[in-house]
């Protein structure tokens, strides 16, 4: 695979590059700053470097529980990224990044991103490395444009196989408008290996992909409709037999307890796919998303899971989410400088609400979540947001049901 990469490498740096205007200056060599954020400038701009920096300050309490070993209150520093990034010639970008936060508590400092990217072609990017594939919408957009603290535990589950953060990975993302009446589409496609930030043998292979149409898009309205694709076609062998284990958190990560969880199932290979839609209707923001995944299991009998969630926000104050075409996903609502009342601006709210579900459940084993979240985002600025969220929610265990419910708040700062 590294070799083929190379050569495509080689091949597109040898292609002609696009013609410039000899009329425009240079750019000075230096530090430009965009708001808060600096960006060095060199060779007249054929090398650029911007610092990466991103804390998410966690704190959730866990309460209505009637059965005793549920879920615990805590504190988490989610996200603590340090790292580097820009462009080398103009066609390639890069992205340098570690992670000193949690994914879960007391899980603290991995490699989040350590890739390279060819820029050149009009349509389409080519990238490689250690990244975040733009599979599943919760993963295709930034996690600053999450509507809620945590993604869809189905989106979580789905990704596992051959996405998701730190997926060792080479693919191509591509986007374009279809005819001239304002159709755009989204499509991407990886091969990828095991995740980078977990340790892994090395033979873990799969592959992932979403494409995705605007099929209308009008002043108030905005439908898009997808699906997405991902299959492990080699689970591994660390530390046993090859075999495949779904589970995921809560939707909240102050605790390391992950009651839903399907249990470790020998399996040959694995896959989730399923259909996506999304869209704003006005001011409102709307997505859906269903999956189902099927284990090829070595003992047993195969296996099938499912789950989906639906998801909604509405601006309380400012403006309504607006899709980039870049991915084909709708990211948070543009603000206006940093927050001033004196001048009116009280940046952006937006209230948001969610019904998710997933079931792992097989004979006497597994479980199955189900989760309502209401949430408030205010994003004082670019750089900061803070935000708070209610969950009532039921893990049903083969051993009873363990209703549950909890109250979340974060702190976002990014550059």
């Amino acid at each position: 695979m590294s070799r083929a990469l190379c050569l495509a490498f080689a091949v597109l740096a040898a292609a002609p590059a696009a013609a410039q205007d000899q009329t425009t200056p240079p750019r000075q060599d230096g530090v430009v700053w965009d708001d808060a954020k600096p960006t060095l400038h060199l060779g007249g701009g054929a090398f650029t470097a911007s610092p990466v920096l991103r804390l998410d300050a966690d704190a959730g309490s866990y309460f209505g529980q009637d059965v005793p070993g549920g879920y615990r209150s805590g504190v988490n520093l989610r996200r603590g990224r340090l790292g580097v990034r820009g462009t080398v010639l103009q066609d390639f970008s890069y992205n340098f990044t570690w992670d000193f936060g949690g994914a879960s508590p007391n899980d603290y400092s991995n490699l989040f991103e350590a890739q390279i990217a060819y820029t050149g072609l009009k349509w389409a990017t080519i990238r490689a490395g250690a990244f975040t594939p733009q599979h599943l919408p919760e993963y295709a957009a930034s996690s600053l444009d999450l509507l809620f603290m945590e993604r869809t535990s189905i989106t979580s589950i789905a990704s596992s196989l051959a996405s998701g953060d730190t997926r060792l990975a080479v693919g191509i993302e591509g986007n374009g408008a279809i005819g001239s009446g304002g159709a755009r589409w989204n499509a991407s496609g990886y091969v990828t290996g095991g995740v980078a930030s977990t340790p892994n043998d090395d033979r873990q292979r799969g592959v992932a992909g979403r494409a995705v149409v605007l099929a209308l898009s009008h002043p108030n309205l905005q439908l898009q409709l997808g699906a997405d694709f991902a299959a492990q076609l080699h689970p591994g062998t660390n530390p046993g037999p090859a075999a495949v284990r779904l589970r995921d958190f809560p939707e909240l990560r102050v605790d390391s307890r992950r009651l839903l969880d399907s249990g470790s199932i020998p399996a040959d290979h694995a896959i989730a796919v399923g259909p996506e839609l999304a869209g704003r209707l006005g001011p409102l923001y709307f997505e859906a998303l269903w999956q189902r995944v099927e284990i090829d299991a070595t003992d047993g009998g195969d296996r099938s899971f499912e789950g989906w969630y639906i998801q909604g926000a509405y601006p309380l104050i400012g403006p309504a989410r607006e899709r980039n075409k870049e991915d084909g996903t709708w990211v948070r609502p543009a603000t206006k400088g940093w927050i001033n009342p004196s001048a009116n601006n009280w940046g952006v709210l937006e209230l948001a609400a969610r019904y998710s579900t997933v079931d792992l459940r097989d004979g006497s084993r597994g479980s199955k979540q189900s989760i309502w979240t209401v949430g408030m985002n205010w994003y004082l600025s670019r750089q900061l947001r803070l935000a708070a969220q209610y969950q009532n929610g039921t893990t049903d265990l083969f051993t009873g049901k363990r209703d549950f419910e909890a109250v979340g708040l974060r702190a976002i700062f990014s550059l």
